[in-house]
């Protein structure tokens, strides 16, 4: 639109005068005539307002009263430029602005006719107008109506102001409120107002949402191999895979860090929801190409569905984010859906970790300590550090009920911190009343893989002298060893710069092989005290008792057997070769001030001279062996005639393992002595046990079965000290085993 001058123009074809606005007026200006007003006025006044309409930077328009655009000034032809010379109406000026919803006005709802109708000044009322090259332009307009002094309506006057930046920059800040800066996803507060709006249209259509928590997989590796410049920009290739796997109505948002949200509407049931997490998965788990690398990753996804799962945003929120902690720890790269039970018991866990947290801030947990004894020496080799949690209510509570619930939370970092803090205390005080032994302390799996593990515990040790810090050995479970053997190789290595000795504990339970054992160089292995407990009755773990022992030797380390309870064990371990030994059957684990007194009066058992002094030979180990398998055959014998399920073949002396043993080739050359004589005689005995204790079990004759039963343990005890004594004259060699002859071939 052109601006029409307000005084003194010219009535030429290029200028629309007030003369001529009049004469394409629908009909006379009721009470005024704006022409001659205007026409009248002296040229000074004229010139005047003219210039001063052309400096105001707001558009200025003046409407009749009966809504003809009567005067603007050329602020107003720069933003309505399309409207041509002519009669000018609200519709013409107005017609293709949009109110701030976007919608289109009604006739009664522009500016001029809202004044006009009501007489009412018009304050801040938004528009938008889309001008030709597509360019929106924002518009504040006011408007107050012209009176005169009855107070009849004249006509109105219209500023509006050009805003447009002002909206571009607010609407800047709202989509930076609403969405991620790095992915360009919605943010988590635009997802909330997503999730009200889809569990409200939920509730109508009588379907389900899916709100899923998703987490990368192995994406810190990426950060701190690549550099966080990378990380972003898997993060938005990641972004848009997930984009593109989802439909329209759908939403994923990015969180924070590492972490996406995706809600999945119009779910009818739980398995459409697992056949797009799994095409989602797939995705996000090809091939990346990142700072010219490939990078792999995965991906794994907790699950809520609405409304079983939860009703509020916020709850459904909090246990998809449970779900994923349940995948997290089911393996990741997968998918779980909310589990209630499981949620209790995490709820449970979490108030357990609180109550640990509190607990260490208040000094309730205290080392305890247990010798470790040289039984060939008869010396105490070293002690190690036992933690327990004295309790307020349920008292002193061993590891076993404690440190399970931290294992994977940064708790134990902060508790294993601690214990040597502790323990290098102790050591300290140790030290200046004169006890100098070796003390280990155990560090947990995600303590000991921390990056800074070795460099936080060079700076305990410089503020120590030698003598106390060469003494620390640090003790590391054979699980975390084949966890990641690079990573716990690596800590090994320093520790062993630093002068500190490293054993693998709970050895046998974590499969570590040989090449394992190459690799690591460990000081020392602690063979796992359920195979100490059950050698003596589960033949496969004597034999894993003793394999350990024999290959430990050449790899330089020390073997410790734990748990050792009987001077039975203590003594069958002697003869193993296996010298170090921990356990009830030496002393229960004690507090610091109690050592010092059990140190001062500890004295080697007699018993253990009884023992063997050498490593034993194939002979001797194959004797042990048989005892174990004696053992183990009585008790399964006596254990099925309790529940009624003696089997008659079993007592057959020929087929039981120790009757197998006996008859064996390779055992012959026993049968010139006296004991191996003996020994068969007992085996006989015990199988005629065995079936009369069957067959009194069978009739119901309980008192006989008990009086049989006592008599077959009785017998079997005798058979196993006549090994005892011939593993003892092996070893002595008093009892010379004969060379076995190859058999003879005879001839067809």
């Amino acid at each position: 639109m052109r601006a029409i001058e307000p005084a003194g123009w010219r009535r030429s074809a290029g200028h629309v005068g007030l003369q001529g606005m009049n004469s394409n007026s629908h009909g006379p200006i009721p009470g005024i005539d704006w022409a001659s007003l205007l026409a009248d006025r002296p040229e000074t006044d004229r010139s005047a307002l003219q210039a001063a309409l052309a400096l105001a930077h707001e558009v200025i328009q003046i409407w009749d009263a009966s809504g003809n655009l009567v005067l603007a000034n050329p602020a107003s032809a720069k933003i309505f430029d399309h409207v041509e010379a002519g009669a000018l109406t609200q519709d013409q000026i107005y017609g293709d602005c949009l109110q701030e919803n976007g919608n289109a006005y009604r006739p009664d709802e522009m500016p001029v006719a809202r004044v006009l109708a009501t007489g009412q000044p018009v304050d801040s009322q938004m528009m938008m107008i889309c001008q030709t090259e597509g360019k929106a332009v924002w518009l504040r307009i006011n408007g107050k109506p012209i009176k005169d002094s009855r107070g009849h309506n004249l006509g109105a006057v219209i500023t509006a102001t050009d805003i447009t930046e002002f909206i571009e920059h607010r609407q800047r800040l709202e989509y930076l409120a609403s969405y991620d800066a790095l992915t360009q996803l919605p943010n988590r507060l635009l997802l909330a107002e997503r999730m009200r709006i889809s569990l409200a249209r939920s509730r109508r259509m009588k379907d389900m949402v899916a709100v899923c928590m998703l987490d990368l997989d192995n994406f810190k590796p990426v950060n701190d191999n690549l550099g966080h410049k990378a990380g972003d920009e898997l993060l938005r290739e990641v972004a848009v895979h997930l984009q593109e796997s989802i439909r329209g109505d759908d939403t994923v948002a990015r969180i924070g860090g590492d972490e996406f949200a995706l809600l999945l509407c119009g779910i009818h049931k739980a398995s459409e929801c697992e056949q797009t997490l799994a095409r989602i998965l797939s995705r996000v788990s090809q091939p990346y190409q990142i700072a010219g690398q490939i990078v792999q990753i995965g991906a794994s996804a907790g699950v809520a569905l609405f409304p079983g799962d939860g009703t509020d945003p916020d709850l459904l929120l909090k246990h998809a984010d449970t779900a994923l902690y349940q995948a997290k720890e089911a393996g990741k790269n997968r998918f779980q859906f909310f589990d209630r039970t499981l949620d209790m018991r995490l709820q449970a866990h979490r108030v357990l970790l609180r109550k640990i947290e509190k607990a260490i801030r208040s000094t309730e947990f205290v080392l305890y300590y247990q010798p470790i004894v040289d039984c060939r020496k008869g010396q105490v080799e070293s002690i190690e550090a036992l933690i327990r949690w004295r309790h307020p209510v349920l008292g002193l509570l061993a590891p076993s009920e404690f440190l399970p619930l931290i294992d994977q939370d940064e708790l134990s970092i902060t508790l294993g911190e601690w214990v040597i803090d502790e323990a290098l205390r102790q050591m300290t005080a140790w030290h200046a009343d004169g006890i100098t032994l070796d003390v280990s302390v155990n560090i947990s799996a995600r303590h000991i893989v921390q990056p800074d593990f070795s460099t936080r515990l060079a700076a305990k040790l410089a503020e120590l002298p030698p003598e106390i810090c060469q003494r620390l050995r640090i003790d590391v479970a054979e699980s975390t060893v084949m966890a990641d053997i690079n990573a716990t190789a690596e800590v090994i290595r320093k520790c062993h710069k630093l002068g500190l000795r490293v054993a693998i504990d709970h050895f046998g339970v974590g499969y570590a092989s040989l090449l394992h054992l190459k690799r690591l160089v460990a000081d020392t292995l602690k063979i796992d005290q359920s195979f100490i407990q059950n050698m003596l009755d589960v033949p496969e773990d004597l034999a894993i008792v003793g394999g350990v022992v024999g290959f430990a030797s050449p790899f330089g380390c020390q073997v410790v057997a734990s748990g050792v309870e009987t001077i039975e064990h203590l003594l069958t371990l002697l003869e193993l070769g296996c010298n170090l030994i921990q356990g009830h059957s030496l002393t229960r684990p004690m507090p610091p001030e109690k050592l010092a007194a059990w140190l001062q009066a500890f004295q080697p058992d007699p018993l253990w001279h009884l023992s063997t002094s050498t490593r034993p030979s194939r002979n001797h180990f194959e004797l042990l062996l048989a005892g174990a398998n004696l053992r183990a055959w009585v008790k399964h014998v006596i254990e099925l005639c309790h529940q009624n399920r003696y089997i008659d073949a079993m007592v057959d002396e020929q087929q039981c393992p120790f009757g197998i043993w006996l008859n064996k080739p390779g055992t012959q050359h026993f049968r010139k002595y006296d004991e191996y004589r003996q020994i068969e005689q007992h085996h006989k005995a015990i199988h005629q046990m065995a079936r009369r204790l069957g067959a009194h079990h069978r009739e119901g004759n309980i008192e006989l079965a008990k009086i049989d039963e006592e008599m077959l343990l009785q017998e079997h005890l005798d058979l196993l000290s006549l090994l005892k004594t011939m593993r003892g004259l092996l070893m002595s060699h008093k009892l010379r085993p004969l060379p076995i002859k190859a058999p003879q071939e005879t001839g067809p």
